[in-house]
C-alpha cells in the first residue's frame, strides 16, 4: 500500500496506526491470555504490529517487539508462577522478526533513495548536455542554412564557402569538446 498521499495529508497516520495496534495487542495479551488461559494463538497478532513497525520505523520495531516479549513473559509468569521456555522463545522470535523486517526495510528504502538520487543526477546531466549543445547546434544549423541559401543564389565564391564551412566545423568541434568534458566529469564522479 502506498502511504505517500496519506503521509502528506496526515503525517501522524502511521504513528496513530501503530499506537492503536500496540494498545489492541497489549489488551489481547492481558485479556485473552488471562481470560482464556491461552498463550499461543493470539500472539500472532503481535507480528502484524511488529511487521508494520519494522516496515515504517525500521529497526526501532525491535524495541516494540522487546516490550511485547516482556509483557508476554510477565503475564505468562503471573499466571503460572514459572518462567515458561516457550514464552521466552516466542518473545525472542518477536525481537528477531522485528530486527530482520526492520533491517530489510531500511536496506530496501536506502536502495530506493540511492536509485532516486542517481536518477536525479542523470536527469540533471541530460539537462546540462541539452543546455550546453542547444545554442551551438542551433547556431550551426542556422549558419549552414544561410550558407546553403547563399550558395544556391550564387552569392558565395568557393573560398568563402570553404571558410564558412571551416567555421562550422570549428563550432561542431567545440560542441564535441563540451560533450567530452561532460563525459569526463561523469566518469570522474562515478570512478574517483
Amino acid at each position: 500500500m502506498d502511504f505517500s498521499e496519506i503521509d502528506k495529508k496526515y503525517p501522524w497516520a502511521r504513528l496513530a496506526i501503530v499506537v492503536t495496534l500496540i494498545a489492541l495487542s497489549v489488551a489481547l495479551e492481558v485479556g485473552v491470555h488471562i481470560h482464556f488461559n491461552t498463550a499461543v494463538a493470539y500472539t500472532h497478532v503481535f507480528y502484524l504490529v511488529i511487521a508494520l513497525t519494522g516496515i515504517w520505523y525500521y529497526r526501532k520495531a525491535a524495541v516494540i517487539a522487546l516490550v511485547f516479549g516482556l509483557i508476554h513473559i510477565g503475564v505468562d509468569y503471573a499466571m503460572t508462577g514459572a518462567l515458561d521456555p516457550a514464552a521466552v522463545f516466542r518473545a525472542a522470535m518477536f525481537v528477531i522478526v522485528a530486527y530482520v523486517i526492520g533491517a530489510l526495510s531500511e536496506s530496501a528504502n536506502r536502495y530506493y533513495e540511492e536509485r532516486e538520487e542517481k536518477h536525479r543526477a542523470l536527469v540533471g546531466f541530460v539537462e546540462e548536455v541539452r543546455l550546453r549543445i542547444k545554442t551551438p547546434v542551433g547556431t550551426i544549423r542556422d549558419d549552414l542554412t544561410g550558407i546553403s541559401r547563399r550558395v544556391e543564389r550564387g552569392e558565395m565564391e568557393d573560398g568563402e564557402i570553404a571558410a564558412a564551412l571551416e567555421m562550422q566545423i570549428a563550432h561542431a568541434e567545440q560542441v564535441v569538446a563540451s560533450l567530452r568534458e561532460l563525459q569526463q566529469g561523469v566518469i570522474e564522479e562515478h570512478h574517483p
